[in-house]
């Protein structure tokens, strides 16, 4: 399967929901500008609804992990509650952080589900006519892969970059959030107990992807 290559429209022939060019542009350059330069980007094949592209920013001086960042989630306007409308929340992008030893361009389940949980939770708010934002979780059911038992996300400002909000032309923002991959027991808790509470928990946890870290809310 050609993972990396030229645009395509979808399967039935329209359209998905895209940036301009200008406002392409200008996500384009934030990315590079506020986590990295990158020439390298993660092309989607069919595009049902969005276009998703994943810029793959790669380990540099002082910066020892790679970086994956969507660029189209934030064409699609999320349905936000209006009393929160004046936080101008509608337009997202999704960010995760990778060892620098991780296999970016493998297809096995194991390398590959970091990608995938990028574009299957960019996709959520158009498939469940909802909104991510800061505290939210993304839950899977089920473990990412044979090899970890995450099961879950949850959505953070970025512990990476200088800035987490792109400005498009129009004023309209596009805020980033960084996914960081949770256990079941670290979801229930958080559920119960909140993002802060939960965040607490993790304190001294890596905001690089481990999938052998310790599951913080075990045995509470």
């Amino acid at each position: 399967m050609k993972l990396f290559g030229k645009r395509k429209s979808a399967q039935n022939g329209l359209a998905p929901e895209m940036y301009d060019s200008k406002d392409m542009e200008k996500v384009d350059s934030f990315i590079g500008q506020s986590f990295g330069s990158f020439d390298q980007v993660f092309h989607e094949i069919v595009s049902p609804d969005i276009h998703v592209d994943i810029c793959m920013i790669p380990p540099a001086e002082g910066r020892n992990y790679h970086t994956l960042v969507t660029m189209g989630m934030g064409a699609h306007k999320m349905n936000v509650p209006p009393e929160l409308a004046k936080y101008k929340l509608e337009r997202a992008e999704l960010v995760i952080t990778l060892p620098a030893d991780w296999k970016t361009h493998e297809q096995d389940e194991k390398w590959y589900w970091p990608i995938r949980l990028l574009k299957s939770t960019a996709r959520l708010p158009i498939v469940c006519d909802t909104w991510l934002g800061w505290g939210h979780t993304v839950d899977n059911l089920e473990a990412y892969a044979e090899n970890t038992d995450f099961c879950g996300a949850l959505l953070i400002d970025p512990m990476v970059g200088e800035n987490s909000v792109c400005t498009l032309k129009k004023g309209e923002s596009v805020n980033f959030y960084q996914l960081l991959p949770i256990y079941r027991e670290e979801m229930d808790y958080k559920i119960a107990n909140g993002t802060d509470k939960l965040l607490q928990l993790m304190a001294d946890t890596s905001f690089v992807v481990d999938i052998n870290r310790a599951n913080t809310a075990k045995g509470i």
